[in-house]
C-alpha cells in the first residue's frame, strides 16, 4: 500500500508538470518577445546612464602655477559615475542592468536553441531566468529614478510605494499559484487515481 501511495503521488506531479511544460511550449513566442523587450531595456540603460555622459574632458589645460594640467579622459563616460554621494545607486543600477540583460540573453539562447521546453530542468531554468530579470529591471529602474531624482518627498514616497507594490504583488503571485496548484490536486488527483490500473496486494 506504502509503494502504491508513491506511485499515486509521482503520477500526480508528473502529471502537474507535464501541464506546465506544455504551457511553456505554448507561450515559447511569447517568452522571446519579452526577454527580447528587457534586454533591450537593459543594453539602453547602460549605453544611455541617467544624467548623461561626459562630451568633453572638463579640465584646464594649465592650473594656478602655469603648467599643464594633465586629467583623465571622461569623454563618454556617466557623469553619475562620479559622483559619491549617489555611487552605490549608480553600481545598483549597473549590476541590476548587467543581471537582467545577462538571463533575458540566456532565455532567449535556451529558447531558439530547439530544446524541449517539457523538460523539467529546461523548465526551471527558464523560469528562473525570467523572475531573475523582470526583477533585476525592477531594481534597475528603482535606482535609475533614485539617481536622477532630488530630495523631493513627493517622489520618495512615489518610490516609497513602488517598492512595497513590488513586495506584495509577487506574495500575491506566489499565493495564487499555491490555491491554483491545490485546486489542481484537489480535482486531478482523484480523477488519476480512477485512471490508474489497480496493482494487486502481494500475499503475505
Amino acid at each position: 500500500m506504502e509503494v502504491n501511495g508513491r506511485e499515486e503521488s509521482s503520477d500526480w506531479f508528473v502529471e502537474y508538470l507535464r501541464r506546465q511544460g506544455d504551457w511553456l511550449e505554448k507561450t515559447r513566442g511569447n517568452l522571446m518577445v519579452a526577454a527580447t523587450v528587457i534586454a533591450s531595456m537593459s543594453f539602453q540603460v547602460m549605453v544611455n546612464p541617467p544624467g548623461g555622459v561626459w562630451q568633453g574632458d572638463p579640465c584646464p589645460s594649465r592650473d594656478q602655477a602655469g603648467t599643464v594640467q594633465v586629467c583623465a579622459a571622461k569623454a563618454g563616460t556617466s557623469v553619475l559615475e562620479d559622483d559619491r554621494s549617489k555611487r552605490e545607486l549608480y553600481l545598483g543600477m549597473v549590476i541590476s542592468s548587467v543581471v537582467s540583460f545577462t538571463a533575458s540573453m540566456s532565455l532567449i539562447l535556451l529558447v531558439i536553441s530547439g530544446l524541449q521546453l517539457r523538460n523539467r530542468l529546461i523548465m526551471a531554468i527558464l523560469v528562473t531566468f525570467m523572475v531573475v530579470a523582470v526583477f533585476c529591471m525592477v531594481a534597475a529602474f528603482l535606482f535609475a529614478v533614485a539617481l536622477v531624482q532630488s530630495d523631493n518627498q513627493i517622489i520618495v514616497g512615489i518610490l516609497v510605494i513602488y517598492v512595497v507594490f513590488w513586495i506584495v504583488f509577487p506574495v500575491l503571485i506566489i499565493i495564487s499559484q499555491l490555491v491554483r496548484f491545490l485546486c489542481w490536486l484537489l480535482c486531478c488527483r482523484p480523477r488519476l487515481r480512477r485512471l490508474m490500473p489497480s496493482t494487486p496486494s502481494s500475499a503475505h
